[in-house]
């Protein structure tokens, strides 16, 4: 089972999450288009996410058992527990 990071009950976007940590998607930011992009990509309330790797362009995450790269302004409009 993944343990999920916990910052003392407080939300914050995914670009500020670290490598190996697995976070629990909240909310999504942004108009009605931006959220639909966000969720056709797999990122919906509930689901689990886990941070493979994090550089200043981006994060490469696994979600749903896919891997894939979100650039960093994407990564701010997803709210992660």
């Amino acid at each position: 089972m993944l343990a999920i990071a916990n910052y003392g009950g407080s939300n914050m976007p995914l670009s500020f999450a670290q490598a190996g940590e697995t976070r629990k998607i909240l909310s999504l930011q942004g108009d009605d288009t931006m959220k639909q992009h966000l969720l056709d990509m797999g990122f919906v309330a509930g689901q689990i996410v886990q941070i493979i790797g994090n550089s200043n362009q981006g994060l490469v995450l696994s979600i749903k058992g896919v891997r894939l790269a979100l650039n960093r302004g994407l990564a701010h409009r997803i709210n992660v527990a």
